[in-house]
């Protein structure tokens, strides 16, 4: 491995171990005040002015409603329904996605059963939570089919004798969850003419250290996705609820989306039309708490709710964009797209993602092989007339002028461009971070297994523990082989060359692949797995372009 690939590879390292705490540096934690989001000046004046600072909360005044429950089976989960708030979902189970391990997967917990709960504030400044039983006025339980693709089920309440409805709207096929509020009887009883719907306590989590990474609300206004870390992870991507603050964030005026997300799945509302996003995280016993509260006019009845997988094609489908973050760093969502679309083509004709992971390393490779080859020969020409390129330091060292001009004669002289290497790796970097980005985020990994050991792509493939340190064989022979790639790509350095240099490089040998050890060691197996693929065929071309015969025409002459 030559030098620029070796900076390459170190620039990589240092924004993927940097990056959560430039989030963090952008996005710094104010526990004493409310951070805004502020595109309309005269909704901040409203929202600061209208509302007192501690508002009392009141229950609503109903009929007695014994609780009940209703059972919604679609294609990938069973949702539970309760009466309770006109609708909170008390169980959501997944059948979609799961761990050899795992039966089904429930997406709520002992915190997070009191959701979607409407709430307003009347005109005494009291915020009125209408979280008492609702009655059921239609719907029930239903198994759902291509045949019945839809349950609709209709909540009713009422407040001073005044009535009010919810409807939710669940499809077979999709995770999205239709739900419409009618609290227009309440409208002039009300301090704004606004009101909220809650989701209260976040998500379960459900893959151990690594949510702790991307655990985040997400709020888009404008289409510009703002982050709102939860998650807090150490080096090694351990994790713990005492790390999490309570801290709040608002955000006014029309959000296109607001949610909150952990590794592989999450919540997000999409408001017909909203005028203010209220984020609040907060330690649990167990786990990080998020409440995600949307606030909209009272006349704008409709809004669109998704829960479940990080699934690209089922966020897709909310046209909202939000899949763009699923794979990665926005900016590069265009190319992330294309791996992944890359990736799902492959499975279609192989249906084992760990030989799609192999045959991937394998395509990218061959892509790439070209540029590649250009910038191995580019650094092998480099290290031919490395001894020539130190005579001249070293006799022009007083005359940095004429040294500069003795260079650029020798690399003329030698059809050498010095920055030939460079090029090919820029143009190779946003494709290396894509497959980074793709195979670290992409659910499809999830409970996929590979073979032997290798039992689940998403995970580390711990073959076992040692004192209760995990014992992973992928990021051993990862490391090695990248030891051994840039073993390879210095054998052909000769003698004579500047000694610094050679110190340096003996010294890379070893510390980038231990670094790249440290930082892999937690990560998917699948991620591990397409490197160590991806070394190999770094080796075998470096071994190719190693054997072929010098250009010794000019060199020396």
């Amino acid at each position: 491995m030559d030098r620029k690939t070796l900076t390459g590879f170190i620039l990589i390292g240092a924004i993927l171990l940097l990056w959560p705490s430039y989030l963090e540096l952008i996005s710094p934690s104010e526990k004493d005040k409310e951070d805004l989001v502020v595109p309309d000046s005269s909704l901040v004046e409203k929202y600061s002015e209208t509302k007192p600072e501690n508002p009392t909360t009141t229950t609503v005044e109903s009929l007695e409603v014994e609780r009940q429950n209703y059972t919604v089976d679609g294609k990938n989960y069973v949702a539970e329904i309760s009466n309770t708030g006109g609708g909170s979902i008390v169980s959501f189970t997944l059948s979609k996605h799961l761990k050899k391990s795992e039966d089904s997967l429930n997406l709520i917990d002992d915190y997070n059963t009191k959701n979607l709960v409407v709430s307003f504030v009347n005109q005494s400044g009291e915020v009125v939570s209408l979280d008492k039983n609702w009655r059921l006025v239609s719907g029930g339980s239903v198994e759902l089919s291509d045949v019945k693709p839809k349950a609709s089920f209709i909540f009713a309440t009422e407040h001073l004798g005044r009535p009010v409805t919810k409807e939710l709207v669940f499809s077979y096929n999709s995770y999205e969850i239709d739900i419409s509020v009618s609290l227009r009887s309440l409208k002039d009883i009300s301090l704004d003419e606004k009101y909220t719907v809650s989701w209260a306590g976040g998500l379960p989590e459900h893959e151990g250290a690594q949510d702790a990474m991307f655990m985040e609300a997400l709020v888009s206004q404008a289409g510009s996705i703002e982050s709102f870390r939860v998650g807090a992870a150490g080096f090694f991507g351990s994790s713990s609820t005492n790390n999490i603050d309570s801290e709040e964030k608002k955000y006014v005026g029309q959000a296109d989306f607001a949610g909150y997300r952990t590794k592989y799945f999450g919540l997000f509302f999409v408001p017909q039309k909203s005028d203010l996003v209220e984020i609040i995280k907060y330690p649990t016993p167990l786990r990080a708490g998020v409440d995600v509260n949307i606030t909209q006019d009272i006349n704008l009845e409709k809004n669109k709710f998704y829960l479940g997988p990080l699934d690209y094609s089922s966020v897709e489908n909310l046209g909202v964009s939000l899949e763009e973050k699923i794979l990665g760093w926005q900016w590069l969502s265009s190319v992330s797209w294309l791996v992944y679309s890359i990736m799902v083509m492959l499975y279609g004709f192989i249906p084992n993602y760990g030989v799609v992971v192999v045959l991937f390393a394998i395509l990218i490779k061959l892509v790439t092989y070209p540029l590649m080859a250009k910038q191995l020969r580019s650094s092998k020409k480099m290290q031919e007339i490395s001894p020539l390129m130190n005579q001249i330091k070293i006799k022009y060292k007083n005359n940095p002028t004429l040294q500069q001009q003795k260079m650029a004669a020798l690399f003329q002289e030698n059809k050498i461009n010095p920055l030939a290497g460079c090029l090919p790796l820029l143009i190779q970097m946003p494709i290396l971070m894509s497959v980074f980005m793709v195979f670290r985020n992409t659910i499809a990994f999830r409970g996929e297994s590979f073979f032997l050991w290798i039992n689940d792509l998403s995970a580390a493939d711990t073959l076992f523990v040692v004192g209760g340190i995990p014992v992973n064989v992928l990021p051993f022979l990862m490391s090695f082989s990248m030891y051994y790639t840039m073993k390879l790509s210095s054998a052909t350095q000769p003698a004579g060359g500047d000694p610094a240099q050679e110190a340096t490089q003996q010294m890379m040998k070893y510390m980038f692949p231990g670094m790249m050890f440290f930082l892999f060691y937690a990560f998917p197996s699948g991620l591990n797995l397409y490197y160590l693929c991806f070394n190999i065929m770094q080796i075998l071309q470096q071994k190719i372009i190693n054997n072929e015969a010098p250009n010794n025409s000019s060199i020396g002459s």
